[in-house]
């Protein structure tokens, strides 16, 4: 139980935090939500990508290691929370 945590977790944690730190920069820089939405966006399509590579494709044996598909589902998880947490920030702003 406490492996499988750590395998849904650890590699989105680190994921996001690197996607932070690379989609953070530019000029002007992104302000908050607008930062959740893209870090969001782009770890979903890597989730995506992740799966199709692991699901539909014949790249590994037939039944996927078990930390492939926790990763996975931890990195479309989380990116669907920052999601959420952008759409909710959207809303506080136009209530403003």
């Amino acid at each position: 139980m406490l492996l499988t945590i750590v395998e849904l977790v650890l590699p989105a944690l680190i994921l996001f935090t690197t996607l932070f730190g690379v989609l953070a920069r530019g000029n002007p820089k992104p302000g908050g939500v607008a930062l959740f939405a893209r870090v969001g966006l782009v770890g979903l399509a890597l989730g995506g990508a992740a799966f199709y590579v692991i699901e539909k494709t014949d790249l590994l044996p037939p039944p996927p290691p078990e930390l492939a598909v926790n990763a996975y589902r931890g990195v479309v998880a989380g990116s669907v929370l920052l999601l959420l947490f952008a759409a909710f920030g959207v809303v506080l702003k136009r209530k403003q």
